[in-house]
């Protein structure tokens, strides 16, 4: 009876053995696949995360790059809009013997007071001034294109006899300032006050016959 009691509870106890190793078994699988399933949707979610993130970064560089390029032609199109019309007259002029630094003079107290010049004056359809900023070296090329030419030859004798009586200082300039030329080309009148103005006229005229 006792054996017969023994045997039932062995079996009993390895039936219950056998149970548990099953379920912790399948535990140990529902944790695993649990496991591996967050890890590749965490994975997946990481990488869209940085996809997207690249994208964005590669659509900003885009969109600065474009931008930088639309401020630089916006840049260049106001120099271009900005340059005097009759700079390339005068540039004839300057390719021919020496020249110091000249600027373009465009402050209108200095254009009336010193240039006698007016830059409101109807009658001037452009008007470039461009003077030596030392005061050391005289040395100016004026150049206006007006409906009535005759009247802009008179400002620019007016200029002329400016810089003859009050302007020229030292011995150099008061003799550049005498030498000084005034004259006319079709539309254009001109002033040119520099170490040799019978050159410098003659690539003047035949910059303004060539336009």
């Amino acid at each position: 009876m006792n054996i017969k009691k023994i045997i039932a509870a062995a079996a009993a106890l390895a039936l219950c053995a056998s149970v548990l190793t099953a379920c912790g078994s399948s535990a140990d699988e529902e944790t695993t696949t649990v496991s591996e399933t967050t890890t590749v949707s965490e994975t997946v979610a990481e990488t869209s995360e940085e996809t997207e993130s690249e994208s964005e970064s590669e659509t900003e560089t885009e969109t600065e790059a474009e931008s930088e390029a639309s401020d630089e032609t916006a840049a260049e199109e106001e120099v271009e809009a900005a340059a005097n019309p009759l700079q390339p007259i005068a540039d004839a002029a300057l390719a021919v013997g020496e020249w110091p630094v000249l600027m373009e003079v465009t402050d209108e107290t200095a254009l009336k007071e010193f240039f006698l010049l007016d830059p409101a004056n109807e009658n001037y359809r452009n008007m470039l001034v461009l003077q030596c900023p030392m005061s050391a070296a005289m040395c100016e090329i004026i150049i206006i294109e007006a409906d009535d030419v005759n009247a802009a030859k008179t400002d620019l004798e007016a200029r002329k006899k400016k810089a003859q009586e009050q302007d020229a200082f030292y011995p150099k300039d008061i003799e550049l300032a005498e030498a000084s030329i005034v004259g006319t080309e079709g539309d254009y009148a001109y002033f040119i006050f520099a170490s040799e103005p019978s050159e410098a006229e003659k690539s003047i005229v035949d910059a303004i016959k060539a336009l």
